[in-house]
């Protein structure tokens, strides 16, 4: 392999980094990531000729699927309850307008946030 694809792969991801450090709406949140997670795979399967790198690789692909289709189910409820809004501030702005804390059908799965949380420190934490 070039080192010039490997330094394309490390950049890319970086801007990834990058772009996420600047993201202010959804699609930006989720794109930068995936973008970073592409160039991940690819670099976990750098060497093509190792069957460990293309097992991990191959792990590490299922896994990062896993955890992005994870991570839009709950961009998905946030831009519901926010009644459509894909920008952070507008979300809380819909979040706040809707009352959404005070219906009794959200209040009845408190028991549901821990989870959603933890589901986005895994997404988080498998990214690096």
């Amino acid at each position: 392999m070039a080192l010039t694809e490997f330094l394309l792969f490390v950049l890319t991801a970086t801007l990834g980094g990058i772009f996420l450090c600047g993201a202010n709406d959804l699609i930006t949140i989720f794109v930068a990531p995936e973008c970073f997670s592409l160039c991940s795979y690819l670099l976990s399967g750098y060497t093509k000729k190792d069957v460990r790198s293309n097992e991990a690789t191959t792990k590490y692909l299922l896994m990062g699927g896993a955890s992005s289709s994870i991570l839009v189910h709950g961009f998905s409820w946030l831009y519901g309850s926010s009644g459509g809004e894909i920008e952070l501030q507008e979300i809380v702005n819909g979040l706040i307008n809707t009352q959404m804390y005070n219906s009794p059908g959200i209040s009845k799965k408190k028991w549901f946030q821990p989870i959603l949380v933890s589901n986005y420190l895994l997404n988080i934490s498998h990214k690096d």
